[in-house]
């Protein structure tokens, strides 16, 4: 079926337009029905545009969750990478002739671009940082304290977190999109053959 030019909203107003006053009119109703288009069949389309509406709407809603969850990755993203970078400054000045420190801190390799790579490593620089005694007895003598590690690891969690709600509500737009069109299209095949035959009905 090809796609109409109309918008979404000039296609469920005319709709809606043309099965209220169908319903609504018992005059043009009487016409209709000559046509096979009485009450039960009028609901069916009535019923075709309800469910159309709401699919629009909570496609609506749904790209607006995305924008906010995407807004919130971006925060929390730019936070959790200054919080990777300070510490690895740190650590590559403090270990700086300590190769197997710096394998073990995952900092023997450049600050990973891709995000689920990114938390994979930072996660293990955090880690790590904490959990190997005189490396986190090193640290805490540069201000890394077990708190402060603790308090920056967090930041990588809060990513993580946000992530993956944004791709929950990456896929629920998705959804919802699908079941809009879906909707808008059986309603669009509906109101296609009842306009034909309204102006058939009501030639005269």
């Amino acid at each position: 079926m090809s796609k109409p030019k109309e918008s979404i909203t000039e296609r469920l107003n005319a709709a809606n337009v043309a099965i209220s006053n169908a319903i609504s009119d018992p005059l043009i109703g009487k016409f209709l029905g000559q046509y096979g288009y009485q009450s039960q069949k009028l609901s069916e389309g009535k019923n075709l545009y309800e469910v159309a509406d709401t699919s629009v709407k909570k496609q609506i809603s749904a790209y607006g969750d995305q924008k906010i969850a995407t807004a919130r990755v971006l925060k929390a993203e730019k936070e959790a990478r200054i919080a990777y970078q300070n510490l690895a400054k740190v650590a590559r000045a403090v270990f700086a002739k300590d190769k197997a420190k710096l394998a073990i801190l995952g900092l023997d390799k450049p600050m990973p671009k891709p995000l689920p790579l990114f938390l994979t490593m930072a996660m293990a620089l955090f880690d790590n940082a904490s959990h190997n005694a005189e490396v986190a007895e090193t640290l805490k003598s540069y201000g890394y304290t077990a708190e402060k590690l603790s308090k920056e690891r967090q930041k990588i969690v809060e990513l993580t977190v946000a992530n993956q709600a944004q791709e929950s509500a990456k896929g629920e737009a998705q959804n919802t999109t699908y079941e809009q069109n879906k909707a808008l299209d059986a309603l669009d095949y509906w109101m296609s053959a009842f306009v034909k035959i309204a102006k058939v009905a009501l030639r005269e």
